[in-house]
């Protein structure tokens, strides 16, 4: 009998109730592990917020604990004033004993006692005992409401964060016990008690001038006049933050009086709105009622955002305000921190974050502007980027971390050419392994996919190339490989760097040919790109300049190749071709090719010159470019 007729006609439906069921158990599973990662968010806002509430009871506490000893201290003196002294009516019996034994003795009868006169406490003693005691209630009552929030605080924090079997469950109750504090405004309910705590304040001082005026004159007066100046600095800090909004000092009054600003901005706006649509109406359609709507229309935008930035909240106005403030805010703060990263991971993880938020927002390059002022910062953190692009870091990790620091590198660079260079920037080494190093993260990025990239990465190889030339002492000599493997020479010129007196002569050359010949094609295409590698290039060419007295060291091959460069710079001013690598034939162009324009590599052409005209007995060989003013 055929098997399939033996199986079950049940099978596949049990089975696929067994998938079902364990896909069901796995989308528990997830569903857990949602809601436990909602109730971990939770619970670090909740702590927060928990924290902030019992620092603010604990400061209270101990504010009233002192102020309240000082009003109770004051009180025991003036309450007396409400009451008729004990000494006066001492003295009074005393009086009327002393008139009943002088009549007894002259034989004559008795006076009838008097009655003590009916008393009445002066009004200066009621105001002052209605202001204190007063103070002292609110001080007192502002302590019943700290411990009473220290309190809240527990309740909420157990209600909130008990221990659930159900992830889910507990995101609920939390949810709903957050939901009462927020729509009863717990937050802002204990925000009032510090505000009742100066006022207590000020009613003490209040009270304290009253009493002292009836005892001492100039005492009264001083008083007076600290508080005074003390009411008018509490009027500035409550004021102050509404009119700067980074101002750090401020009040528990000042959210309140930018709330009452809502309604006055209101009508204000209104009115000026009707005074605009007013004047549109009578110049533009001349009281002609049909037209009264456009007149409304035409008007609606044209209310100053001065009224709507009130209306707006102090929170929103302040985002905007940040948003808008000067380069110089945002750019120390990037200064503080990377002038703290002194771990090599935070010095990647600063750049990377600089270039992908100029990627994201290009309205950040003012920021960054302001950052490269501080070229001397930066260069120090580049150096510590490239140093650790040693041969001990895996590939991949030396890789990613010279192209960050190459990215950050350029878009230093890009933003201010004209007044930082390239070199200044980079402040690249020539001490051995330093140098290796650089020279290590550098190869990968030489055929980068970003032309940006590969441009910087050549150009960080001639300029480390350029400090091994220039900075070469008669001792270095038996770092004669290093320098050759920085200066690159190609396999025809490699006769020109056998000893250390040839590297001296031709190697500024060498590296001044691959340098131009590598970046013929960014040179060719014209933009920004192309300009900025020419800057960079005529920077460079000044420091690759052969001692004087080895002039007559420099190799035939190496005088020709240079000649090849100074041709082709002409070239991409005036059109023929483009230069070369020694041993390479040249790269022809086409003469419809627009070429990058001369004002760009004027600079390059008059230092290249300049080269040109030492190295060479002959006529300068870019005698015949000429560029405009």
């Amino acid at each position: 009998m055929d098997s399939t007729l033996l199986s079950s006609p049940h099978s596949s439906e049990t089975s696929t109730i067994c998938d079902v069921g364990g896909a069901h158990e796995n989308q528990h599973e997830i569903a857990s592990r949602f809601w436990s990662r909602s109730l971990k968010k939770s619970e670090k806002y909740d702590k927060e917020l928990v924290d902030t509430w019992q620092g603010d009871a604990d400061g209270i506490l101990i504010f009233t604990g002192l102020f309240s000893t000082t009003v109770a201290s004051f009180i025991l003196e003036s309450y007396k004033t409400l009451q008729r002294d004990s000494g006066d009516a001492t003295v009074a019996l005393l009086s009327q004993v002393t008139q009943q034994l002088s009549a007894i003795s002259n034989g004559t009868s008795a006076p009838a006692p008097s009655p003590l006169p009916p008393f009445h406490a002066s009004s200066s003693s009621i105001r002052i005992n209605v202001l204190w005691f007063l103070s002292l209630c609110l001080s007192l009552t502002c302590a019943l409401i700290a411990t009473l929030m220290q309190q809240w605080s527990r309740n909420y924090l157990q209600m909130t964060q008990g221990q659930s079997s159900d992830p889910a469950a507990q995101a609920r109750l939390r949810a709903f016990v957050f939901h009462g504090v927020s729509k009863f405004h717990m937050s802002h309910a204990l925000k009032m008690v510090p505000l009742l705590l100066h006022i207590s304040v000020f009613l003490f001082f209040v009270g304290m001038v009253e009493f002292l005026f009836p005892i001492q004159d100039t005492v009264a007066f001083v008083t007076l006049g600290f508080v005074v100046a003390m009411a008018c600095t509490y009027a500035l800090l409550t004021i102050l933050p509404l009119a700067c909004l980074n101002f750090p000092y401020s009040t528990p009054l000042s959210p309140l009086v930018w709330s009452l600003t809502n309604y006055p901005a209101k009508a204000l706006s209104g009115l000026h709105w009707l005074v605009l649509a007013a004047i549109r109406f009578w110049s533009a359609y001349k009281w002609d009622f049909k037209h009264w709507r456009d007149a409304l229309e035409d008007t609606t935008f044209s209310v100053p955002l001065f009224y709507y930035q009130f209306r707006a909240g102090l929170k929103k106005r302040l985002a905007s305000q940040a948003v808008q403030a000067e380069a110089s805010v945002l750019g120390r703060q990037l200064i503080w921190e990377l002038d703290g990263a002194e771990d090599v991971h935070e010095i990647e993880a600063f750049f990377e974050g600089v270039h992908a938020a100029l990627v994201v927002n290009r309205d950040l390059r003012p920021v960054v502007k302001y950052l490269v002022e501080h070229h001397t910062l930066l260069s120090f953190r580049f150096q510590c980027l490239f140093d650790s692009c040693d041969a001990s870091l895996p590939e991949p990790i030396r890789h990613h971390r010279a192209l960050v620091g190459v990215r950050a590198l350029w878009d230093a660079f890009a933003l201010k050419p004209e007044d930082h260079s390239l070199r200044l920037l980079l402040g690249a080494p020539f001490e051995g392994a330093s140098a290796m190093s650089w020279t290590i993260a550098m190869a990968p990025l030489l055929y980068h996919d970003e032309r940006n990239v590969a441009a910087a990465a050549r150009c960080i190889q001639a300029i480390l190339a350029s400090n091994a030339v220039t900075k070469v002492l008669p001792e270095d000599a038996a770092d004669l490989g290093t320098l050759a493997t920085l200066v690159a020479p190609p396999p025809s010129l490699e006769h020109a760097v056998r000893d250390l007196d040839s590297l001296r002569a031709n190697g500024g050359l060498i590296v001044l040919v691959n340098l131009l010949a590598d970046l013929a094609a960014p040179l060719r295409a014209g933009g920004p790109l192309s300009e900025q590698i020419a800057l960079i290039a005529s920077e460079v060419v000044p420091w690759l300049s052969p001692p004087w007295e080895l002039r007559g060291r420099i190799e035939p091959a190496v005088r020709e190749a240079f000649s090849g460069v100074c041709e082709g710079v002409y070239a991409l001013v005036n059109g023929p071709f483009l230069p070369k690598r020694p041993g390479t034939p040249s790269v022809r162009l086409s003469l419809q090719d627009p070429g990058p324009g001369p004002v760009a590599f004027s600079k390059l052409v008059e230092e290249l010159r300049a080269l040109s005209s030492f190295v060479s007995d002959e006529p300068q060989l870019l005698q015949g470019a000429s560029f405009p003013s």
